[in-house]
Order: structure tokens, then sequence, then C-alpha cells
């Protein structure tokens, strides 16, 4: 079965290194998971999402489900 997990914070307001501080850190969050709960080889894709109008920005992982 292929399945995702959705992490998502609000961007609204933030420019420069704040904004770049708080994509990295949803960026690190994405990595644990893939660390903790995952096999490498059942990580199908890892997409970015910026959504400027609601101030989103969201990281997808899609993978393989044992």
């Amino acid at each position: 079965m292929i399945v995702h997990k959705t992490f998502t914070e609000q961007t609204t307001g933030l420019t420069g290194q704040a904004a770049l501080g708080k994509r990295e850190t949803l960026r690190e969050k994405a990595e644990e998971f893939i660390a903790n709960e995952l096999n490498d080889e059942d990580v199908i894709s890892i997409a970015e999402t910026v959504m400027t109008a609601g101030g989103l920005f969201s990281v997808t992982i899609w993978y393989r489900k044992r």
C-alpha cells in the first residue's frame, strides 16, 4: 500500500531567515520521520509545497507501507 505523511507550518508574515528557518525545521521533521519510521527503500517521493496565498509550507513524504 502507498501512503503519505504531510508536515505543514504557517509561514504568513515571515521573510528572509525567519521563513527559511521555519522551512528547514519542517524538513528536519520529515527527515526524522523517515529515519525513525521507514526504511530508505520504502520512500517513493518527497515533495515541498509553498502556498503563498494561505501562507503555508508543506513537506509530503509518499512511501510504501509494509
